[in-house]
């Protein structure tokens, strides 16, 4: 009984710091307006350490998000400039003196710049990159002044403020076999990542400026704006760290489940791992880097649809929440309110191209929220993908109830595709036939599934499951015994019904069936009787009840 009380209050707790850490319906400050950032991406090695050289040659053929620009430089590694057992060294700092050591900044810069050998610089990328930048309304906003086009083209000036530099550190870098996880095989490790942000204040700029070249420029005049360029000075600021675990793995071919998987070599999984370093790096840096995070309007409702799509690196169930600009009379201000929450459909239109007023639109869904509006702004907001439920079921089968489901669309691109993990407790008085005595018995039972949401209303949610799983049985005769725990597999088959308290607070209603489908076991082998047999009348229909956080 303590061990089901701690776990309810765990659950509770979780519940409590998940609602904490998700409330972010009434920021003091949203942007209206997005920009695209560039990144440039660096991986830094360890020599000597685990795998190392594996794992660089894999960086190569890294598949970059279409929604930064792409300021990578010829060599995308390099060596860490400092060592593992050092305790004095602060990583970020010793990453952060590298890259001011070897110029990077001003690599970048030049990047942007077109800046050749001779030291000529031009504004064509960045007129390129403005107008690739610009949004459909931006567009026909221009097209109504006289300058036209220019007027996007300078807006890419202002990209250039927004140069990110992405250092990822693959650590501990191990084997399924040197992780010692058996009857698997695959990679697992630590992307660890430190990002920087170009300081390019006007200053800098016009700094930069100065050492503008121009045809009509005489060789000494050349020359000494060269030099300019050469002790120009472009600081770098250290924004955030972040650490993301990563697995690439499968089960081997000769297990039950390896059987039915198309198995894949480990060189290819080692692929899979760093690019799913890259991949969760990027998605964590959304939540919280407000450079980084898409905001737009609502083009039209029914269903809803928003310009965004690849050009925005949208995928399936990435979420956005909707808000609504109110006027307060007492500030005589306009103030975001949070009216909803829609998340992406795997209708996403490929929008890689120049805005010409007629951009096309991605199709979303509501998952909570009021009945929204076009022009509402939407704002992206990340999530872990992660919902973790804490009830009490009743039933034949029943007691204390814990079940954690995972968001799987922005993976496979199906919305609202989940695959789930459960577990239970429960303690009832049986007849135990194989030994003839009557007694409690303590239940446990812990399954996996894949379940599939549909919304039935803006904040009702219907999600059906299936899945299978095993209970385990002990009590004092049992033990008595000396021959371990009875145990057998179920398959689990139901739906559950959600109502939105909050965004991500749901209350749970559910119902399902446990079907016993194996004989009793225990540490001697299959009893030859079925869990029924032992256990009279177990199994059947269960009723849920609970509340459900999402993280």
């Amino acid at each position: 009984m303590k061990i089901k009380l701690l776990f309810v209050n765990a659950m509770l707790i979780m519940a409590v710091l998940g609602a904490k850490a998700q409330n972010a319906e009434q920021p003091k400050k949203i942007p209206s307006t997005y920009d695209r950032s560039s990144i440039t991406f660096l991986y830094m090695k360890v020599p000597g350490e685990n795998h190392v050289q594996e794992v660089e040659s894999k960086i190569g053929s890294i598949v970059f998000s279409d929604k930064f620009y792409n300021n990578n430089m010829e060599t995308l590694s390099f060596d860490a400039p400092f060592s593992r057992t050092s305790t004095e060294v602060v990583p970020q700092e010793a990453v952060k003196k590298y890259l001011t050591d070897q110029k990077v900044a001003k690599s970048i810069i030049s990047l942007w710049y077109n800046r050749q050998e001779d030291g000529s610089m031009s504004m064509d990328k960045i007129f390129d990159r403005g107008m690739f930048n610009a949004t459909d309304a931006a567009y026909i906003k221009a097209q109504s002044t006289k300058l036209g086009n220019a007027v996007l083209q300078d807006y890419g000036s202002r990209l250039v403020g927004r140069s990110y530099i992405m250092v990822l550190d693959y650590q501990n870098v191990k084997t399924m076999q040197e992780a010692k996880i058996n009857n698997m095989h695959g990679w697992q490790a630590t992307a660890v990542s430190y990002l920087y942000k170009i300081n390019y204040t006007e200053e800098t700029q016009n700094a930069l400026y100065d050492c503008w070249i121009y045809p009509e420029d005489s060789p000494a005049v050349k020359a000494e704006k060269i030099k300019k360029f050469e002790q120009l000075e472009i600081p770098l600021e250290f924004v955030t760290k972040t650490s993301v675990p990563i697995v690439a793995s499968q089960p081997n071919p000769d297990t039950q489940i390896g059987r039915f998987i198309k198995q894949k070599s480990d060189d290819v999984l080692l692929q899979e791992l760093v690019q799913k370093g890259y991949d969760e790096t990027i998605y964590n840096l959304e939540k919280s880097h407000e450079d980084f995070m898409v905001k737009t309007t609502i083009h039209q409702v029914n269903p809803i649809r928003v310009k965004i799509g690849k050009k925005e690196g949208l995928k399936c169930d990435h979420r956005y929440f909707a808000y609504e600009y109110v006027y307060n009379e007492k500030t005589n201000t306009t103030e975001p309110r949070f009216r909803g929450v829609i998340r992406a459909t795997s209708k996403i239109v490929d929008n890689r191209q120049v805005a010409t007023g007629e951009m096309p639109t991605s199709t979303f869904y509501q998952t909570a929220g009021r009945k929204l509006q076009t022009g509402y702004l939407v704002r992206q907001q990340n999530d872990m993908g992660l919902e973790v439920l804490a009830g009490f079921e009743m039933g034949e089968v029943g007691g204390v109830y814990g079940r954690a489901d995972f968001r799987l669309g922005r993976f496979v691109g199906i919305r609202s595709l989940f695959v789930f993990g459960e577990v239970g407790f429960q303690t009832k008085e049986y007849d135990i036939l194989p030994l003839s005595v009557t007694e409690d018995v303590s239940f446990t039972h812990y399954g996996a599934g894949i379940a599939k949401g549909f919304m039935l209303t803006r904040n009702v949610e219907l999600r059906p499951y299936v899945g299978i799983g095993q209970e385990s049985a002990t009590s004092d005769a049992i033990e008595a015994a000396n021959t371990g725990n009875y145990t057998t597999l179920y398959l689990r088959l139901g739906g559950n019904l959600a109502l939105n308290l909050k965004h991500n607070i749901q209350l749970m209603g559910g119902i399902g069936t446990y079907s016993f489908i194996s004989n009793a076991s225990n540490d001697n082998g299959d009893l030859g009787v079925t869990w029924d047999e032992v256990f009279p009348d177990r199994g059947g229909v269960s009723t849920l009840l609970g509340v459900k956080i999402m993280f």
